[in-house]
């Protein structure tokens, strides 16, 4: 009874905690005169992290949240440095703090390689020879190789959260990288945040079940 009362309690709180976030990104599409909504969510799920205990997961939640402050405010450096140390926490997190219980063969995870090899390929073929500034042309080359480590660290687990999640992180900043230097994307925000949102939430699911022994 003892454990099955603690397990109902963990479902409850991850029920709350999903339904807080999602209430929470749901009013950053809303037109309203606080356009410091968007960093609420991120706050929220670093301060739940916290609150259980999950000490890396809440760092990279919390540069990430750092992340969406810089972005709101502008600061398109200090962003991507801010997600640059989310990345490498997340590569820890995957890699070193929970190392995959059940991987993939390697068939298929040469096969997660290529892909993931060809998207920075288009990204350095499509998207930053139109960048700008050197300085910043080279950051975002070494975040886009710290989003995609990520992302492969994610996909090696055989956990659909994480998977997912890491996924719909690489497309919100690839959207987020066509926007602001090949071309502009229509409804932006919807575009970039809703993966965002979303990928980020999946991450955290998909790390507490990992850290706990789900799938």
């Amino acid at each position: 009874m003892a454990l099955v009362s603690r397990l109902m309690a963990r479902v409850n709180v991850n029920v709350v905690v999903v339904f807080v976030f999602l209430v929470l990104a749901v009013l950053d599409f809303i037109p309203m005169s606080f356009p410091a909504r968007m960093i609420f969510p991120l706050l929220w799920l670093t301060l739940c992290a916290f609150c259980q205990k999950q000490w890396a997961l809440a760092g990279a939640l919390f540069f990430s949240f750092l992340g969406d402050v810089m972005g709101w405010r502008n600061e398109l450096i200090p962003q991507i440095g801010f997600f640059a140390l989310a990345q490498v926490l997340y590569i820890i997190i995957y890699s070193v703090l929970i190392p995959p219980k059940q991987t993939w063969s390697k068939p298929v995870k040469f096969i997660l390689l290529a892909l993931i090899a060809s998207v920075y390929g288009v990204a350095m073929f499509w998207i930053f020879p139109r960048v700008g500034e050197s300085f910043i042309r080279y950051g975002i080359a070494v975040y886009a190789l710290l989003l995609l480590g990520m992302c492969f660290a994610a996909c090696r687990h055989k956990c659909a959260f994480l998977m997912l999640g890491a996924v719909l992180f690489v497309v919100s900043d690839f959207i987020l990288g066509v926007h602001l230097f090949v071309e502009r994307i229509p409804h932006t925000h919807l575009s970039i945040m809703i993966p965002y949102y979303l990928g980020q939430l999946l991450l955290y699911v998909g790390t507490l079940n990992s850290a706990r022994g789900l799938r």
